[in-house]
């Protein structure tokens, strides 16, 4: 019997899916979403709304950024002021309630929107990628964000990264401060490497003059994380400061991305947690498409994932979980006319909170 004609066999499917995630993702992280997590997965009626979803907007992130882009958008409910900090009351009861209280405004949003995250505190993982790419191959750079989202992270150079001990990178005055922990010799200068041009791909970017995308962009961020006012921030400071956002697929149109920069720079491909969200066959393309714009120039590919995501990566012993959460792999692999050099630079929180450098 299918999941389609037994509904208890979808909905233990995915209560298992949202204890993972509590454990897994938000354990040591987020207090607020690991309680609202566990109630979910005991929450017959609210799974059974989920399950009535596409498969996309059944993510433990997708309900949880629906519930926060509602709170987000004006509704009076006490769950908000449990997200504000002003309540101690229990998030997990309040979190079913409101989903219970708005089941079509919920459901319209399971349907509709994915999860778009762009998180501006991994910038402090890429800068010294990006350093360790311009040492490289020599600068300046020509970056090109695959996956990009809104772009937040192509103002990289625009934020002030705190890395501890008094080493900083970027403007002092800087509206968007980043704080990551470091360990290991990690290349930290006081500015970015130079960039002599850069262009945002995505499927869908986020155009943040329109205030609907900007809301969703600001309700994928984490409310207890104390990540909303500096995403905020980020947001403002990209309407300032805005850079070349093209659609088109990671794979199929990189070539042409690529052709949107100058030719005479080597090429820095950037991917932060992007990756993961293609098939086996489509990450296979994307490398072939990297080797293929390395005919004409160096091309490093920057890529902070999740284990296993990038395949070729040199292993590494299993690192220590910080916060209950799984490291994930900064890495970068440099293409030059078909030969394949790949190393692994370190460990990263996913969200550019610490960061152990390892490479040598």
């Amino acid at each position: 019997m299918s999941e389609a004609s037994d509904p208890r066999e979808g909905r233990a499917r995915l209560a298992g899916a949202w204890k993972t995630f509590a454990v897994k993702e938000c354990r040591g992280y987020s207090p607020l979403y690991e309680r609202i997590c566990e109630s979910v997965a005991q929450a017959d009626d609210v799974l059974d709304l989920v399950l009535d979803a596409p498969r996309p907007g059944q993510q433990p992130n997708v309900l949880l950024a629906a519930v926060h882009f509602l709170l987000l958008g004006g509704l009076a409910h006490p769950l908000g002021e449990v997200y504000a900090a002003r309540s101690a009351d229990d998030p997990g009861a309040l979190f079913c309630d409101l989903v219970r209280s708005h089941r079509v405004e919920i459901a319209s949003l399971l349907a509709t929107r994915r999860t778009n995250t762009n998180e501006c505190g991994r910038t402090a993982v890429l800068v010294p990628g990006l350093q360790w790419v311009a040492d490289r191959l020599g600068g300046p750079i020509a970056l090109l964000d695959a996956g990009t989202s809104a772009g937040l992270n192509l103002n990289l150079d625009r934020y002030l990264i705190d890395y501890g001990d008094g080493r900083t990178t970027g403007p002092s005055d800087a509206s968007v401060r980043v704080v990551c922990e470091v360990s290991g010799g990690a290349p930290i200068r006081s500015e970015v490497p130079p960039i002599v041009g850069r262009v945002g791909l995505d499927q869908s970017p986020v155009d943040l003059s329109d205030e609907d995308q900007a809301r969703w962009l600001l309700a994928c961020v984490w409310p207890d994380t104390g990540r909303l006012a500096r995403t905020e921030a980020a947001i403002a400071l990209a309407r300032q400061h805005p850079h070349e956002l093209m659609e088109g697929d990671m794979v199929t149109d990189l070539s042409r991305a690529a052709d949107r920069l100058p030719v005479d720079a080597p090429l820095c491909v950037m991917t932060s947690w992007a990756v993961a969200y293609l098939s086996r066959s489509q990450r296979s393309g994307f490398v072939d498409a990297l080797e293929a714009l390395s005919t004409s120039r160096p091309v490093a590919w920057l890529s902070a994932e999740a284990p296993g995501v990038v395949d070729g990566l040199p292993e590494l012993p299993p690192g220590k979980d910080r916060e209950g959460i799984s490291p994930s792999v900064l890495g970068c692999t440099v293409f030059d006319h078909g030969r394949r050099e790949a190393h692994v630079l370190g460990r990263c929180h996913p969200h550019g909170s610490w960061l152990d450098w390892t490479d040598a």
